[in-house]
């Protein structure tokens, strides 16, 4: 049987089960929630090191926290083992380096970011740097200040992108591996207004994509692996033609096989389908409800099979199957508080 473990982050309080474990059967379609647990306030980013079978969840609250936990596969437990405190407000997302050696955190509300070394069993240490980012851009309801929204690992480099909503910028840094710190690369500003948010990168070629939250858009770069600079190739739209209605982008992934790009659209309710071309750029092919409110997450399972929304206000992880890139509803939902996150792990 290959079966996947999802792992689902929400915004339940720490007296109730706010991390939860679902068992999926990739042959059938078969899915179940098998556990949960409870001690941690708004969970509502996850990050997985399935080398050592260990989990991290950003709490994301005023004076957040990371947390870390080992991952029981025979008992179906989360053991928990270590949390820190994030020195920032509302941590929104977290990213493990290759090395399993240190966790990175960006802090939304008060916009900064904090790095903490990793041991080899998963204990968080004490924070090893905390940058100040600084800035705003046009939307001063929203971008009054900066607000770095995620942060992912450039393949197989020493650079890390921040996307920052707040100021309209994409922020690269250079992870020092033997002290955990960050030293500024570059910043790319990106169009003014647009909010980038999430980040992925492809599985195959050196292209980036941001998905940008306030303008419903997807920004296509190419990267340099030597110095980590970024040259725009193309902005495409996430809605279709002539919607104007309030709707706001949320997260972004590309299947294994590097052929399609999904982003998930919040207030249109969608996931958008792009085919990806030869030279990186996107054609939309496709515009898919997610059969729930308000998608802030979703994932892809690693043999482009399935496909799970983590829909945060219909209160519903939603299950599609992919045939020929395109997600189509398979009818199935496993009803959780307020999801808004979904990772998944193979288990052996």
């Amino acid at each position: 049987m290959s079966e996947y473990w999802i792992f689902t982050g929400t915004y339940g309080s720490a007296d109730q089960e706010g991390i939860h474990i679902l068992s999926l059967n990739s042959k059938t379609g078969n899915w179940e929630k098998i556990a949960g647990v409870k001690g941690i306030n708004s969970p509502s980013f996850l990050a997985i090191d399935a080398k050592r079978n260990l989990l991290f969840a950003a709490s994301e609250t005023m004076d957040g926290e990371v947390v870390s936990y080992q991952i029981d596969s025979q008992l179906v437990t989360l053991k928990e083992l270590s949390r820190q405190k994030t020195s920032g407000d509302h941590p929104c997302h977290i990213s493990m380096d290759a090395t399993g050696c240190w966790l990175l955190a960006v802090n939304y509300t008060s916009g900064n970011i904090s790095v903490f070394p990793v041991d080899e069993y998963g204990v968080i240490g004490e924070m090893s740097d905390h940058l100040q980012h600084e800035g705003s851009s046009v939307r001063k309801d929203r971008q009054e200040a900066p607000h770095p929204h995620s942060i992912f690992n450039m393949p197989n480099t020493p650079f890390w992108v921040v996307p920052d909503l707040g100021c309209d910028q994409l922020f690269v840094y250079k992870l020092d591996t033997v002290n955990g710190k960050l030293q500024q690369q570059t910043i790319v500003s990106t169009s003014p207004g647009a909010g980038p948010r999430h980040a992925v990168f492809h599985p195959h070629q050196p292209w980036l994509y941001i998905i940008e939250e306030l303008s419903s858009t997807i920004t296509a770069y190419h990267y340099d692996c030597e110095n980590g600079s970024l040259r725009e190739i193309q902005r495409v739209t996430t809605l279709p033609e002539g919607y104007d209605q309030v709707t706001i982008s949320a997260d972004i992934h590309i299947d294994a096989a590097g052929a399609y790009l999904y982003g998930s659209n919040r207030g249109h309710d969608s996931l958008a389908v792009y085919r990806i071309q030869h030279d990186g750029t996107l054609i939309q092919v496709g515009l898919v409800s997610v059969e729930g409110a308000m998608p802030r997450n979703f994932v892809i399972t690693p043999d482009d099979r399935w496909l799970l929304v983590a829909n945060q206000d219909s209160d519903a992880v939603t299950l599609f199957e992919l045939k020929d890139g395109m997600p189509v509803y398979t009818g199935k939902k496993l009803e959780l508080y307020k999801p808004v996150c979904v990772k998944v792990l193979k288990v052996e």
